[in-house]
């Protein structure tokens, strides 16, 4: 347009011509409505036009061989999942969404206090690096308080705005009972729950997200200490209730002992496998059903140690994914992640690798866990306000499939953010405490807040003055308190920690169970020791360096961060 702007005859007080690279707009589906000038194809999405992606779509090249029989039955409907990607990816990779389910020593609860659904600006910032799926936590007790009763319209409405806003952006929100096949704590199957009262919860969720084709429904989260064949049974029942609604959307089956994929053909403890009795209940001929497995690559896979020691780590998967060959199934990996160290980012490799050359029959993966409340551990995967994500989104950048125009991922340290004061609203999934100040969610800092052990005694004072601005450093680990204090002469205790809120002629003054204390001398020695003692995190056995930030060299002791220690250079 700016070329012909100089010949135009009509009028026009514009002087200049704005410009925009145009580049395709391509469909998420594949249904052709037009043809371009060009040869391309087009179709219609939320009431606007958009390329077919022919290369995603498989249009670019006819088959070689014509068959030699035609089919002898006509499908019956059209497919709700999208073409495999020709590129070699899975169809669908993401994370969980933890923050629903969190507060179960309370429940109901209080929004915002005892739990929280995720922020959306957080699932918007992993759609931007080409996560394309979320699968987001809820209590089963907090969407009908009492069973067979009507759904919580509280807590209905507060998660539906995450379901609606993530599936306009393009992404499948996997709704996810966290409830490990219980109401109350009691098992589903038992007096207390009958199965009835499970399929008549699926079924009024169904009839609220049924129009949705991009919500998927996964039935509850890792069932356990139950027979097999209970938990089977109640599956059925739900997913017939679901159906009974008219909903085709597509529904994921776990199985029972925790879900692990590692144990999928075991008897595990349970009686049955979760490899024979599934297909008591199900077949191929179940339309739009995905068996979901977990797995973690630790020596109890569980999730909770440093090390990946289950090498190859994609062996523990072959089992399940042979059984979904099989018997012509679909499967999915609900959860797996790891802590940072290189051992781990080969492990997930391995595995996403092998994921991938199985994914006629493994649709997707989602990582454990992203969530505004999920804390500091070294799993986590929550980006933070600049969009900036822990290290292991790195890893999965080059297998995400979703659309991307970022090309990199910007990595932070996911260290721990304290509060000011020691209110608790919520419990972490890490056990950890958190509290809401100025709106925003911060970890309780249990050795500043007296929570690991009662104090024998509290000064009788406070300190002439008053702090004059906000401390800047974290917490940091308790020291030996040191046996003489030079505070006391002043009446106040010395700090079982070292970090210091303000300095005045006196020395340097911390906080303690609410009550001003000095920080001793001993404190600010040990950070020539130990320089990461001074943001609240000890110094590694270690020298392997896994980032650096601008306070220094970090790397993992206890799945959690610490300081590469001075030595290390020398």
């Amino acid at each position: 347009m700016a070329w012909l702007k100089p010949y135009l005859p009509g009028p026009s007080e514009l002087d200049e011509v704005p410009i925009y690279i145009n580049k395709k707009v391509y469909c998420q589906g594949c249904e052709i409505t037009a043809t371009g000038g060009d040869g391309s194809l087009w179709g219609m999405e939320d009431g606007k036009s958009c390329e077919i992606d022919k290369e995603i779509c498989g249009l670019n090249e006819q088959p070689t061989e014509e068959p030699t029989e035609q089919p002898t039955e006509q499908p019956t409907e059209e497919p709700t999942e999208e073409p495999i990607k020709e590129s070699g990816k899975l169809q669908y990779l993401g994370t969980n969404e933890a923050g629903g389910e969190f507060g179960d020593a309370v429940l109901p609860g209080v929004y915002n206090e005892h739990y929280i659904y995720p922020n959306i600006n957080a699932i918007e910032a992993s759609i931007e690096q080409g996560m394309n799926v979320f699968r987001m936590g809820l209590r089963w007790e907090r969407f009908q308080h009492e069973l067979f009763g009507d759904l919580t319209e509280f807590d209905l409405t507060e998660y539906k705005k995450i379901v609606d806003a993530t599936t306009a952006k393009g992404a499948v929100l996997i709704i996810d009972p966290h409830n490990y096949a219980r109401y109350n704590n009691n098992v589903i199957g038992s007096e207390e729950v009958p199965i009835e009262a499970f399929a008549d919860f699926w079924a009024k969720l169904a009839e609220v997200f049924k129009d949705n084709e991009k919500v998927w429904f996964d039935l509850v989260n890792e069932p356990h200490d139950m027979e097999t064949d209970d938990w089977f049974k109640a599956a059925r029942a739900a997913v017939d209730a679901i159906r009974t609604t008219g909903a085709k959307n597509n529904i994921l089956i776990s199985g029972n002992g925790w879900d692990g994929a590692w144990s999928w053909g075991k008897e595990a403890w349970y009686g049955e496998s979760n490899a024979d009795v599934a297909l008591r209940y199900f077949s191929s001929e179940d339309e739009n059903i995905i068996f979901e497995v977990h797995q973690y690559f630790d020596s109890d896979y569980s999730g909770t140690h440093d090390t990946c020691v289950q090498r190859p780590c994609q062996n523990l998967l072959k089992e399940f994914v042979e059984w979904l060959k099989t018997n012509n199934l679909k499967g999915w990996l609900g959860e797996t992640s790891s802590t940072l160290s290189e051992g781990c980012k080969e492990c997930v490799q391995e595995v996403l690798e092998y994921l991938e050359e199985n994914r006629e029959h493994v649709l997707g993966v989602t990582w454990w866990a992203a969530g505004p409340w999920w804390g500091h551990t070294a799993c986590a995967i929550e980006p933070n306000e600049e969009k900036a994500f822990p290290e292991q989104m790195a890893w999965l950048k080059p297998y995400l499939p979703g659309p991307s125009e970022l090309d990199e991922v910007p990595i932070y340290i996911n260290k721990k953010v304290y509060c000011q004061g020691c209110e608790i609203t919520a419990t972490g999934g890490d056990g950890s405490l958190w509290g809401m100040e100025d709106g925003k969610s911060c970890e309780i800092d249990k050795e500043i807040c007296g929570l690991n052990e009662q104090p024998t005694e509290e000064p009788t004072e406070e300190p002439t003055e008053e702090p004059t601005e906000e401390p800047t450093e974290q917490p940091v680990e308790p020291v030996v308190e040191p046996s003489t204090c030079k505070f006391e002469a002043l009446g106040y205790k010395c700090c079982s920690h070292c970090i210091s809120y303000i300095e005045d002629e006196d020395g340097s003054w911390g906080v303690e169970n609410g009550k001003w204390c000095g920080i001793s001398d001993e404190c600010i020695k040990s950070y020539n020791e130990c320089w990461s003692k001074k943001y609240g995190y000890p110094c590694c056995d270690t020298c392997n360096v896994f980032i650096i930030d601008k306070y220094g060299e970090w790397g993992i002791k206890d799945n959690d961060w610490c300081g590469i220690p001075s030595t290390c250079k020398a």
